[in-house]
């Protein structure tokens, strides 16, 4: 980065003020949430560099030897070059450098790299105990080798076990006054030399002058400037590749089933929210699948908003969306996309599912199981561990298959401050939720995986890579004598709905196998088909002349069908007067259609009550009764409990990119803001606004003469802001001037303008 300033800056402000815009805007991308508000000049954005909040942030995103870096800069003493902090991290500089100028770049240090300090945030996230080293004490030593010498062996045996840290030690009475001549212990002998110091009345401290002096001027015992070696097994890459997309054929199948089923049979929704054990379990079973799959399955359809709470009557059901019919019109590639990309950018960490939420607001909470679909699933660590987690893979090199605990290692060298356990698990388990997506074959990263990695990955993108290795749909089937259906590839949608209709799904995989069964044809026949209709689609559809008994079976199931037959009523009518009955059914009584089931027996599909309206309308006295014939009495209405709302878990921070206009854009604000600085007027009245008729006054004559005015405006927030204007015209409570900030002619209302003064 460039500097103008000759001389070096004082403060981080100064630094900030003599980049260009090139390096500010590489620090802004970086760092997005400088920039939000954008801040008036530097000083502010000097501010929100050095806040805990915003370098929280930036530290948490370096990998380990960018921490390491950090904590030996904040435990040796300033001034630190890049030779000291060479030595104290034991690498060439010719390693250290270029780290270095990465976080000159990010703004967590400051200075040149003969003098590198620490931003004030990065001491005080570190600790007061950086690499195990204790605090900085005051007291001069002179030679320590002789101190340490003179204080004894057993005495440098106390040291040895304080050098690499915990720099601390339990010892009874700590802070009792000892010299040298009444020294009797080693704890003894090294408190009255001062190479420990009492920490309260039952703790020591090793000072961190000693503790760098024993460690021999390390900091740290042992740096890794690269991530781990992701050792593994070699697969074949095309193998992987057509494994790949096996799993991810069944991925797209198993959500099309079980979404399904839950249009067939839906689940009710907890009072907690989510889906039940039982319900998983149940499904699992219907889809043929595992119950951990099937709860997988449900939350990667839940995320691509195939799946939805619907409130049905007074409960609240799982049910799928009108998305989910918009997603079975798509093809088999752009299906399996849309599921991968709404896992890919997800918050919710499927692999908490059974598992005890430790992150609940009170004990009972913190016991209770995390179900599919509970809102609780939510944390905003799992997509970034997730883009890390693939590019472990990718790194691994094609066709080769690294251990699951290589991965875990690699992703934690990148973020080694962030999640720690949970971190971990989130790691294996989006390494296993690839497997299931598709995206690995063999344990290695698929070829089409890769657009996953790119820098605005679509689904699109993830489609055309994929549809090479998916087979095309058929339409027709091979019908065997033994009542199944062998379907050689993925069905036309519209051959596998009719199909599903009159057979049950007995396998899945590259050759689908149906069964036909009694159930099965009664299952068709109820949905609206006739045998005709059947044994047309069979001949029409089938690669082999159809079996017999499969004819017979056809036949037969529809001689028995609708022998008996079943109908919805909401209110029937009885009288022992046939006529009064009949006379009702020539009244066309309004929004009533009554039908005749027997001489004295009528029934209408309108509810009970609106029916009674119409009757005591039409002049009869009709009388409510029970279903076991009893006298209904109307009570009170009863009151039900208002339905339950749910709310998101509230995020603290958020990841977004700033665009190249949005990096421009304060940029300009800011150097504007320090134009504004630079010519501020003196100190004399800036703490308290001049009078109303002054600084009217003030703006008259800047109009008249055309000169620059320096204004502080407060606006309808209560915010004030310094700027530097032109003054064009001041009447009828309005200022018009030109202000240099956004480089417009503006107008601004008088009473909101609290101090005006003339710019030299």
């Amino acid at each position: 980065m460039s500097t103008t300033e000759p001389t070096r800056p004082r403060t981080l402000a100064e630094a900030l003020r003599g980049w260009d815009d090139a390096a500010l805007g590489e620090l802004l991308r970086r760092r997005p949430d400088l920039a939000l508000p954008i801040p008036a000049d530097t000083g502010q954005l000097a501010a929100r560099v050095t806040s805990n909040a915003s370098a929280a942030r930036a530290i948490n995103r370096l990998d380990e030897f960018g921490v390491d870096l950090l904590e030996a800069l904040s435990a040796l003493p300033e001034p630190v070059n890049v030779e000291l902090l060479s030595q104290g991290v034991g690498q060439p500089e010719e390693v250290v450098r270029p780290r270095v100028t990465e976080l000159l770049e990010l703004a967590l240090v400051w200075g040149t790299e003969d003098d590198l300090r620490p931003i004030r945030a990065v001491h005080e996230l570190l600790g007061p105990t950086p690499a195990g080293l204790g605090p900085i004490t005051t007291r001069h030593f002179g030679d320590l080798d002789q101190l340490i010498d003179d204080a004894g062996p057993d005495a440098r045996a106390v040291l040895d076990k304080l050098t690499w840290g915990p720099p601390t030690g339990s010892v009874e009475k700590a802070d009792r006054p000892v010299t040298i001549a009444s020294a009797r212990t080693p704890v003894e002998r090294l408190l009255a030399r001062g190479l420990v110091v009492p920490k309260d009345a039952n703790t020591v401290v090793l000072p961190r002058q000693i503790g760098l002096h024993l460690r021999g001027g390390r900091v740290l015992a042992s740096t890794r400037p690269v991530p781990p070696p992701l050792a593994g097994k070699k697969v074949s890459a095309a193998i992987a590749d057509r494994a790949a997309a096996g799993a991810a054929l069944d991925l797209v199948r198993l959500v099309d089933r079980a979404l399904e089923q839950l249009g067939t049979e839906p689940p009710p929704v907890l009072r907690t929210g989510g889906i039940g054990v039982r319900e998983v379990r149940s499904l699992a079973a219907k889809i043929g699948a595992e119950e951990q799959t099937a709860a997988a399955v449900l939350e990667m359809a839940y995320a691509a908003g195939l799946v939805a709470a619907v409130e049905v009557g007074t409960s609240e059901m799982w049910l799928p969306t009108s998305a989910y019919d918009d997603w079975l019109e798509l093809d088999l590639a752009h299906r399996w996309a849309q599921l991968v990309m709404a896992w890919f950018s997800g918050l919710r960490a499927i692999g908490l599912i059974g598992r005890r939420d430790s992150t609940g607001s009170t004990a009972a909470a913190r016991e209770r199981l995390i179900n599919a679909l509970a809102p609780d699933l939510e944390r905003l660590l799992a997509p970034e561990i997730r883009v890390l987690a693939l590019q472990a893979l990718a790194e691994a090199g094609a066709g080769t298959a690294p251990a699951p605990e290589t991965v875990v290692m690699w992703v934690a060298w990148h973020r080694p401050r962030r999640g720690g356990q949970f971190r971990d698990d989130l790691v294996e388990w989006s390494v296993s939720e690839a497997a299931l997506l598709g995206l690995t074959g063999l344990g290695a990263l698929a070829a089409h995986a890769k657009p996953l990695l790119g820098p605005e990955p679509t689904a699109d993108e993830l489609a055309e890579a994929i549809s090479p290795l998916m087979p095309e749909p058929v339409s027709e089937v091979l019908l065997q004598a033994d009542l199944t259906a062998v379907a050689p590839g993925p069905l036309v949608r519209t051959v596998q709905d009719e199909l599903s209709a009159m057979a049950d799904v007995e396998s899945d995989g590259g050759a689908g196998v149906y069964r036909f069964s009694e159930s099965s044809v009664r299952r068709a026949f109820d949905l609206g088909r006739t045998a005709e209709q059947l044994h047309a689609w069979l001949a029409e559809h089938s690669r082999t002349p159809v079996p017999q008994p499969l004819t017979y079976l056809v036949d037969d199931v529809a001689r028995r069908h609708g022998v008996l037959r079943l109908g919805t009523a909401s209110t029937y009518l009885r009288c022992d007067d046939e006529n009064v009955l009949t006379q009702l059914l020539n009244s066309n009584l309004p929004g009533v259609r009554f039908r005749r089931l027997a001489p004295t027996v009528v029934v209408s599909p309108s509810p009970p009550d609106m029916v009674l309206s119409r009757l005591r309308d039409a002049g009869l006295a009709p009388l409510a009764e029970t279903f076991d014939g009893a006298l209904h009495v109307t009570g009170a209405p009863r009151r039900g409990e208002a339905p339950r709302r749910r709310t998101s878990r509230d995020f603290n921070e958020s990841a977004f990119d700033l665009t190249d206009d949005q990096v421009k854009a304060v940029i300009e604000k800011v150097r504007a803001g320090d134009r504004i600085a630079a010519e501020r007027p003196g100190d004399d009245g800036l703490i308290s606004p001049a009078a109303p008729a002054e600084t009217i006054a003030v703006l008259t004559n800047a109009a008249e003469a055309h000169t620059r005015t320096w204004i502080v405006y407060v606006d309808h927030n209560g915010h004030s802001s310094e700027r530097i204007v032109e003054p064009v015209r001041v009447a009828d409570g309005w200022l018009t001037a030109y202000d240099e900030t956004t480089e417009t002619p503006r107008t601004y209302a008088l009473h909101r303008i609290s101090t005006a003064r003339p710019v030299d």
